[in-house]
């Protein structure tokens, strides 16, 4: 959730909390202020009657209505009621429904006979202006909520411009582009400071970035010079004629690990150079077409493992990236499907219009299939393996949002990339 609309929420909800319990407070207030307002009438209109009954020596005239009344009876002298006020309700025919009146039960002596008066006033002019008074004040706080909350929203959004500014450029920031993190000034302090440690942050980042990638070319080349030379000085070692058979088995082991360390380290090297998007250059590759060329390229070694090659499904697909990266995710797929198979097995591979899949017999995998990915995972009886080769099929798979994954069912192994949605330009 943005932080706009949870600030926005927060108001939301305190504003409603405050509105309860304002409406309640308001609600009791003017309760007891209609309460005492009404009460004093009917202590006025009993003085009133009183005073009357004093100067005139005889009853006032009975009046009734809607909204008052006074209703005057002759009273027991056994069960007088000096003094009673209470709520209640009284039909009218007229709006059919029940009126609540405020009630003044008093007794007053005339002639020294005892009269019971019973006076009634109606709270339904009180409860009119209660809930109009309620329903405006529904109003003003709706549009003072409203209000609130689209003054909150311009501000808010006003002050976290540079905030998103720069979050927005963080986002687009690669330490490849070789360019520095521009970000705006913003007068507010905690802004600024932000500003200040990213730009900081990011340069550090930028310098370890360039200094890795200088020391990883550095490394990369002085190493295949010496590889290259050791490769060399074995081979024409290989050709001596005194040699004996354990020197020259030793001298076969020693050439067969300074290959494979010259293959990993240039396969380490590809890898990180695809993880820093080196490979820029990009166009639409025909991956029909270079299926069928690594295919005949790898004939040769199907034959020698004594392999069998389906038939192959190709259908016409143009995926845009990068030719040379396309080359190397097909041929790694081709080569694990042959490494990790076994004299007599089978390979088949299948390209339809968003699916790319090499299946390949062989033992079930050991492990969970999710490592299989990873950098220095292979099959423990795969000879001259590296353990890098899915590896920097996934990591070509990442750059070019294409999904790679593996299944293993009746003895085949399928290794199956998802093409991406966007595969043309």
């Amino acid at each position: 959730m943005r932080v706009l609309t949870k600030t926005s929420l927060y108001y939301l909800m305190v504003s409603l909390v405050v509105f309860l319990v304002g409406s309640i407070s308001f609600y009791k207030i003017m309760q007891v202020e209609i309460y005492d307002e009404v009460d004093d009438q009917l202590f006025t209109d009993k003085e009133n009657i009183i005073a009357f009954i004093r100067q005139h020596n005889r009853l006032p005239n009975v009046t009734s209505g809607i909204s008052e009344a006074i209703i005057v009876r002759e009273a027991n002298e056994e069960n007088l009621v000096i003094e009673d006020l209470a709520d209640t309700l009284i039909y009218s025919s007229y709006d059919e429904e029940y009126i609540p009146f405020r009630r003044l039960t008093f007794t007053a002596r005339q002639n020294g006979k005892p009269y019971e008066y019973t006076i009634l006033k109606s709270l339904i002019d009180f409860q009119d202006l209660f809930e109009s008074t309620m329903l405006a004040m529904g109003w003003i706080f709706l549009l003072l909520l409203l209000g609130l909350v689209a003054v909150n929203y311009v501000i808010n959004k006003y002050t976290w411009r540079h905030f998103y500014n720069t979050l927005s450029k963080i986002k687009r920031y690669s330490p490849s582009q070789h360019e520095p993190l521009k970000l705006k000034n913003s007068s507010t302090k905690e802004f600024q400071e932000l500003k200040e440690v990213l730009e900081a942050m990011m340069q550090k980042i930028n310098n370890d970035y360039l200094n890795l990638k200088e020391f990883t070319e550095n490394a990369s080349h002085e190493i295949q010079t010496p590889l290259a030379i050791v490769n060399s000085k074995l081979e024409l070692f290989m050709q001596s004629e005194n040699l004996t058979p354990h020197q020259a088995r030793m001298l076969e082991e020693t050439y067969a690990s300074v290959s494979r360390l010259a293959r990993l380290n240039k396969s380490l090297i590809l890898l990180t150079r695809i993880e820093n998007r080196e490979f820029r250059e990009q166009e639409p590759v025909p991956f029909q077409e270079l299926l069928e060329e690594q295919l005949e390229q790898f004939q040769e070694m199907v034959l020698m493992q004594d392999l069998t090659l389906l038939p192959s499904q190709l259908e016409p697909v143009y995926v845009y990236m990068n030719r040379g990266l396309a080359e190397v995710l097909l041929s790694n797929l081709l080569i694990n499907s042959i490494r990790h198979n076994y004299k007599g097995g089978t390979i088949q591979v299948i390209l339809a219009k968003d699916e790319l899949c090499i299946k390949n017999t062989g033992e079930e995998l050991q492990g969970p299939p999710e490592e299989l990915f990873r950098r220095f995972m292979s099959s423990k009886g795969a000879s001259g393996s590296l353990g890098v080769g899915l590896a920097l099929v996934k990591k070509i798979c990442d750059v070019y949002r294409m999904k790679a994954s593996y299944d293993y069912a009746d003895g085949m192994h399928s290794v199956c990339i998802r093409l991406s949605a966007e595969r043309y330009k």
